[in-house]
């Protein structure tokens, strides 16, 4: 007579459940406070220029151009040297660069709340991270990004799946509000990196199209909201017809 061991459920170690969407807009909330403290901003900020500046060279590669150097400095602002030819390219890096928080804090929101892939979102940023030091200008550059993909890689690897899945979703709220929390810098006509006055990225915006700066920095800063929702929108309708079993 035959014997078969039945595994009991118990033994079935669970992902924690999705944050519900009241949860998850009030950690918005808590999020968007604490980002007004200087010394909690710092991570953040450096993710944020990071990004920003790797969105303006991402931006130069897809439209044909060249992206030549990434410098983040010790204040976390930031330059990325890249070559154009036209202003279609042009306007491209800096639609790129701008929306680029937004952009990767939406995919993060998606790997996470929609395919609970939250871990996979942490070691998506630290693969990104330490692919940016292709263009690293400096060693600062480079120790930043070595200690980013670090620490990056660390938690995604080591640490509970709780932890992971606060952490994953709180950098990504944060990336995505960077249009608030960085609200001054769409509307500046030119701006101060490392000592020297350069035109800002909205400022360049209006030289190549049309309008003055603040129009295009109102309209990306709302764009930049508008991703956010859009893409807790999805993550939640794709969650609701593809319930994990």
């Amino acid at each position: 007579m035959s014997s078969y061991k039945v595994h009991s459920p118990r033994n079935i170690k669970e992902l924690p459940q999705r944050l519900p969407a009241t949860q998850f807009w009030g950690l918005c909330f808590i999020v968007y406070m604490l980002l007004q403290f200087p010394m909690v901003r710092i991570p953040i900020l450096f993710l944020s220029t990071w990004i920003h500046e790797f969105g303006h060279g991402f931006g130069a590669i897809i439209t044909g151009g060249e992206f030549r150097k990434l410098t983040v400095f010790p204040n976390f602002s930031g330059v990325a040297t890249t070559a154009t030819t036209n202003d279609f390219q042009r306007a491209m890096v800096i639609f790129t660069g701008l929306l680029g928080p937004s952009l990767l804090g939406v995919l993060m929101i998606v790997l996470t709340r929609a395919l609970n892939l939250y871990r996979v979102a942490l070691f998506v940023m630290a693969a990104l991270m330490l692919l940016s030091q292709i263009w690293a200008a400096d060693m600062f550059t480079r120790t930043a990004l070595g200690g980013g993909t670090l620490i990056l890689g660390l938690i995604a690897w080591k640490l509970p799946n709780q932890w992971v899945l606060y952490i994953a979703h709180i950098i990504a709220i944060a990336l995505c509000l960077n249009a608030l929390t960085g609200f001054g810098y769409f509307f500046m006509g030119n701006a101060e990196v490392a000592g020297s006055l350069y035109r800002s990225d909205t400022g360049v915006l209006a030289d190549i199209l049309f309008g003055p700066h603040w129009l295009w920095g109102g309209l990306l800063a709302a764009l930049s909201i508008v991703i956010l929702v859009a893409g807790v929108w999805f993550s939640d309708k794709w969650a609701q017809r593809h319930p994990r079993t």
